[in-house]
Formats: C-alpha cells, structure tokens, sequence
C-alpha cells in the first residue's frame, strides 16, 4: 500500500471506530443508525446540489452507487442487530474480521492474488477476531463454547461480513472507474458517490426497520448528527484510498479500526480487560502491520 493510503485508511479507521462506539452507547443501535443516516443525507445535501450538473453519472456509476448502497444498508442494519444481541468488542470485530471473503471476491473478479506476507496477515486478522469472544483461555461459558460464536449477536454480526465483502469490491470497481483528472472533478465524483451510496442504504434500513414492526427509542440527536457526518468522511477516504490500491489490501488494513473500537470498548463501555481479548487485539495489530508492509 502507498504511504497516502496508508493515512487515509488510518484516519477512516479513527472515524468509523467513532462512530460504531456512539452507536453502541445510544441505547437504541439501530434508532441510531437511522437518525445518523438521516442527518448525514440533510449536512450534505446542499454540497450534493452544486456537484449534481459537474458529474458524470453514468450506467456504471449508478448502477454501483445501487448496489454498494444496498449492501451498506444491510450492513448497517445486520450491525446494529449484532450490537443489539451482543457486545461490541466481539460483534464487531467478527463483522470486521472477514476481509478473506473480499479476497476470495477479488480472485473471481479480477484474478489478483495478495503476496504471501499479504494472505499471512489476513490470516492473522481472523484468528485474532475469534479469539477475542473467549474470556479466558479455557473451555467453558467464559472460555471456548460453542454459545460464544452460536448466537443471535454473532450471526448478525457474519451478515454484516458479508455485505462488507460485497460493497467493497463495488466500491474498488466504482472507485477506479471514475474520473482522476481534473483533480476538483475526481474528489466532487467519489464525494457524490458516497452520499448517494447513503442515501439508498437510508432507504434499505427504513424498509429493514419498517418490516420488523418493532418500537425503538428515539436517538440521541446531537450523538446522532455527529455519527453522521462522521461517516460521510470514513466512506469518502476509503474511496479516495480504493482508487490507487488494491481493494484487498484496503479492506484488510482498514481492520486497525478494530483495535480502536476494542480497546475502547472494553475500557470505556464494557469495563473488562480480559487476556484473550488482549491477545487477540495483537494479533490483529500484527496481521494489520503485515498487510500494510506487503
């Protein structure tokens, strides 16, 4: 990965990891996730208006910012349920600790193989991610059992892997098939496809939410309005990375995020440090590092 990939993932990281704890710490994830959604789709609306004649909107381009949005809104929706059921320093790193799916995608797609140092430490990012559910190294309800991974929170949390895996080899394909040059209307293109990916996963999660017919609290609204503009800028520095670096790569290294919401999550809302945990946050930093160096 190139130096200014590297910053960018690392800063998208910071940002999603802030936005995932603020949800947590709602109450209410998925009346969160909505209201977040909702007040990013209003902050950006007026830039939207200015980009709307300076771009291009091609087939490719609309039938991408569909799908990836799609996917992001099941995302978003099978995360929430994930912190719903369950804690956030194990939903999710689970949900994060899949970046061998998009490689497995990107093999099918576009026959790129990651290094050996590459595959290594996205090997090490998954094993670190199962590890981290266990309270200590032991079999038993605090240990190593089967309801530790078997259940409502970690199921979902694999649902939202998956859609992570789809949109972000969307995202890879619609990033290198924008403009990049003038350099205004390359930044105006991937910051309008963002917004729009936001919008349709707004619809996606308004549909999910509708179907269950279920009463959420109301969100916090100041946590809710920051959430959101938080992650108009978390997706847009992954689309600025995805356009110069293999989607692969981008994916795996943006898995540092876990670190940040693990961490912080365990000291700040779980208040438990467990050996394991600590573990498997090194094992994911090392697997991070060798993904970043290959």
């Amino acid at each position: 990965m190139s130096l200014s990939a590297i910053l960018l993932v690392l800063l998208s990281a910071v940002c999603h990891s802030v936005w995932n704890l603020l949800a947590k710490s709602s109450g209410g994830p998925i009346a969160f996730m909505r209201q977040a959604l909702r007040y990013s789709a209003l902050c950006y609306a007026p830039l939207f208006l200015v980009f709307i004649f300076l771009i291009d909107y091609s087939p490719i381009y609309l039938t991408c910012i569909l799908a990836s949005g799609s996917a992001v809104g099941l995302f978003l929706f099978c995360l929430s349920k994930a912190y719903q059921y369950g804690q956030v320093s194990v939903a999710y790193p689970i949900a994060r600790s899949f970046p061998i799916l998009v490689v497995t995608w990107v093999l099918f797609l576009w026959g790129v193989t990651p290094s050996t140092v590459g595959m290594a430490g996205i090997v090490m990012i998954v094993i670190g991610c199962f590890v981290l559910p266990m309270g200590s190294f032991s079999f038993g309800p605090d240990g190593f059992t089967p309801s530790n991974y078997l259940n409502r929170s970690c199921l979902w949390a694999l649902l939202a892997a998956i859609a992570t895996s789809i949109f972000s080899v969307i995202d890879k394909y619609a990033a290198v098939n924008m403009p990049t040059a003038p350099v205004d209307l390359a930044i105006y293109s991937r910051i309008n496809y963002v917004y729009l990916q936001n919008l349709v996963a707004l619809i996606v999660m308004e549909v999910c939410t509708l179907r269950l017919r279920q009463p959420y609290p109301v969100a916090h609204r100041y946590r809710a309005l920051l959430a959101g503009l938080i992650f108009l800028v978390s997706y847009s520095l992954i689309i600025l990375a995805l356009t110069s670096d293999p989607v692969a790569y981008v994916v795996s290294f943006r898995q540092v995020s876990i670190l940040i919401t693990a961490v912080v999550s365990m000291f700040y809302l779980e208040r438990r440090v467990s050996r394991p945990r600590l573990v498997g946050v090194g094992l994911i930093f090392v697997g991070v590092v060798m993904v970043g160096l290959a």
